[in-house]
């Protein structure tokens, strides 16, 4: 198979997308303090982890969240959809003892990193990975080729046009954000959803990032309780920084 009709594969089960997405969330209940500042780990630091073969560094996304060992990474399993294979997992440390003992307390801030199963071993090149984004982009209505500035415009009047934090407002479905950025080897766009557990609902920010890293593709995501627009704000540009980071980690 080669990867223009992995490309045509992918792009024939977007529609799809929305709901692998939900089933990746876990509730949670409240937002922990949040730290703008994106990875800057030394690359001799960051951990390594095979997609199809090739070792990719993978930085945390942020400096509040820690990778799980392999002996807790399969407790992450359950936020993963059966297309896609984990990679790597990150959370608050707090949260540790908590998925160790197995309890079912639930996660206010994670990250996830998978790799399709389907595509994993096959090369994508740079072409590919555009096409793929430009279709992602097209039905998230993603600000394409835009600058950092004209998207964080239109982030802002989106949440002005929807009122996010009007107490009156209730998220019963998923609420799409569009294009967080968009830049080589690396597309990110947001979505706000309600999320059941319990008997009870709580609205989670998700950002989902795009990465073709050594000629493999990769999906991130980054979730945190939504609070108020600050929230959105810094899934936004924690997501970005997170993608510059793995990106720069695993330059040739």
């Amino acid at each position: 198979m080669t990867g223009s009709l992995f490309a045509r594969l992918f792009r024939a089960r977007l529609s799809r997308l929305a709901p692998i997405l939900l089933a990746a969330l876990v509730a949670a209940s409240a937002l922990t303090a949040q730290n703008q500042g994106a990875a800057t780990a030394k690359a001799a630091d960051v951990p390594s982890y095979k997609a199809g073969g090739t070792p990719i560094a993978i930085p945390p996304p942020a400096s509040d969240l820690v990778a799980t060992g392999e002996d807790d990474r399969p407790m992450m399993e359950v936020f993963v959809p059966d297309q896609n294979r984990l990679l790597a997992a990150f959370v608050l440390p707090g949260d540790l003892p908590r998925l160790k003992s197995g309890g079912d307390d639930i996660l206010s801030k994670y990250s996830l990193v998978e790799v399709p199963r389907q595509g994993e071993f096959m090369d994508l090149s740079a072409k590919d990975f555009k096409d793929l984004a430009d279709s992602v982009g097209q039905q998230f209505g993603a600000l394409l080729d835009s600058s950092t500035k004209d998207v964080e415009e239109e982030l802002n009047r989106r949440m002005k046009t929807l009122n996010l934090d009007d107490p009156k407002i209730s998220f019963d479905k998923p609420v799409q954000l569009g294009s967080f950025f968009s830049k080589q080897d690396a597309f990110g766009l947001g979505m706000i959803m309600p999320v059941s557990s319990k008997g009870s609902t709580t609205t989670m920010v998700g950002g989902i990032i795009l990465l073709r890293v050594k000629n493999r593709m990769l999906f991130a995501y980054l979730y945190a309780t939504y609070k108020d627009q600050e929230t959105v704000r810094w899934v936004r540009k924690t997501s970005e920084g997170w993608a510059d980071a793995i990106l720069a980690a695993n330059k040739e």
